[in-house]
């Protein structure tokens, strides 16, 4: 099976039972390297790797001439998915009302917005992109004014082109489509390998606008099961693609959405490594790629050797939505994807290629990550304590890598449809888990933006979030279907 390859990984489920049930307490040292490797008869550099996976998701402590010892925890992780929810079988998408309903009061200013996953205009450069604007309309407005060639701003293209000089085959600025947002990238992605009534893999939790997009382009879904720490099950998807007839694996393996796992890079290989042993493509969503908190997180698209991986992003999620500039590169593909951009729009907003390659030119970009990535984890891990403060006993919690949005299960069998109700009526704006995935298999979480920092009034609807998620849990009218 697959996951033999990952050895490491399987030393650190172990640990995580042991701690999980009390074999282990907070701050006991665990067993040294030398005695875990004879233990489990593996390498001494595989149970290192294992410790520091453990340590930079927060669960152990390394401490040099001392030991590894266990750490304490403000959350709660989501269980192991239950895959006997999974019958890995295609199935017609149908959430496109749910799914509007649900984001029609983000557009209400009154409302304590908690629903959208979106950084606040608090930490991003508002001010520093608004006066890059100006000054290309003052000193290049007939540029800004005119189409843009097709192949896309130069200065933008060989500047994106330039962050995959470590990728196994790098991208060069030919190879990248400039496209109106990240959801122009997947839809062109989606269409240039699959047609209406083929099947599509996803996560599952997955992004709700994926699963619009494919109701959208009347695509065929196989969910298959996802890990808050390890991603997508690669024993599932092999499964399936064994299986044939599937099109193409729509997945997020950076900071995803709902969940804010990063797989790791052997993981990313082995996905990729998939993708060509069964020649499924890939289409990857980036776009919260840039926010992962510490350390490089190279996409799957760096291990991709044959061209099967669709990249797409977009720099919506980490400078300005309203600029609307994503791109691609969609390699063998690309030839296709090409032909259907020029088709549907020819060519994108010529005022933001020239905005955004100025900004990545100055180095400008670079900076402003390191201090986003910072507010966002500490404004999530303020959210987190927050929530096991005031939510009722049993609540469950992910923990993010990457991005704003914590997933929460309510205990209870709550079914968060019922909260949003209320929640809405009472001006708190948040978005409910059953729109995350088919048949209601999440109808008891419910995903909480924690783009913006901590204030008082969102404190106080979190508060009353909890009071009401545990009036909920308490009666049967609050259980899930």
């Amino acid at each position: 099976m697959i996951d033999d390859r990952f050895l490491y990984e399987r030393i650190s489920r172990r640990l995580l039972e042991q701690i999980g049930a009390g074999s282990f307490a907070v701050g006991q040292k665990l067993p040294s390297v030398r005695r875990m490797s004879a233990l489990f008869k593996v390498s001494v550099n595989t149970v290192m790797q294992s410790y520091r996976q453990l340590e930079a998701e927060g669960y152990l402590d390394i401490r040099p001439q001392s030991g590894v010892y266990v750490r304490s925890s403000d959350v709660l992780d989501i269980p192991e998915p239950d895959g006997s929810r999974y019958p890995l079988l295609p199935v017609e998408v149908s959430l496109s009302e749910q799914v509007l309903h649900y984001m029609e009061l983000h557009a209400d200013p009154a409302m304590v917005r908690l629903g959208i996953a979106l950084p606040g205009p608090e930490v991003l450069p508002v001010d520093r992109v608004m006066a890059t604007i100006r000054d290309v309309t003052r000193h290049h407005a007939l540029d800004a004014w005119d189409y843009m060639h097709p192949n896309g701003c130069p200065l933008f293209t060989h500047h994106l082109a330039r962050r995959s000089l470590s990728y196994e085959v790098p991208v060069t600025a030919e190879d990248i489509i400039v496209t109106s947002g990240a959801m122009e990238a997947l839809s062109l992605a989606l269409r240039s390998v699959s047609r209406p009534g083929d099947t599509v893999v996803v996560e599952s939790p997955t992004y709700y606008g994926a699963l619009l997009l494919l109701e959208t382009h009347q695509r065929k879904v196989v969910e298959v099961p996802t890990h808050a720490r390890h991603g997508i099950s690669l024993s599932a998807l092999e499964q399936v693609f064994r299986r044939g007839g599937v099109a193409a694996c729509l997945v997020s393996p950076n900071a995803q959405n709902p969940l804010g796992f990063t797989m790791s890079d052997e993981r990313k290989a082995a996905l990729v490594a998939l993708s060509e042993r069964y020649q499924v493509p890939l289409i990857e969503n980036d776009v919260w790629g840039d926010t992962v908190y510490r350390g490089e997180a190279p996409p799957a698209k760096a291990f991709d050797r044959s061209g099967l991986v669709l990249y797409c992003s977009s720099f919506s999620k980490s400078l300005m939505p309203g600029l609307r500039i994503g791109w691609a590169a969609a390699g063998r593909f690309q030839k296709r994807f090409r032909e259907l951009k020029q088709l549907s729009t020819i060519t994108s907003t010529s005022i933001s290629q020239i905005v955004m390659g100025r900004l990545l030119e100055s180095g400008f970009y670079t900076q402003h990550l390191r201090e986003l990535r910072g507010h966002l984890h500490g404004q999530v891990d303020a959210m987190a304590r927050e929530v096991r403060r005031c939510f009722p006993p049993g609540t469950r919690l992910t923990r993010p890598t990457g991005g704003c949005v914590l997933w929460v299960r309510l205990p209870g069998r709550v079914d968060t449809r019922a909260l949003f109700q209320r929640a809405a009526a009472r001006g708190i704006h948040v978005f409910p888990g059953a729109v995350f995935s088919l048949d209601g298999k999440h109808a008891d979480y419910l995903r909480l933006n924690a783009g913006s920092p901590l204030t008082a009034p969102v404190r106080r609807a979190l508060c009353w979030l909890g009071e009401t998620a545990a009036e909920l849990a308490a009666s049967p009218d609050g259980l899930a279907s």
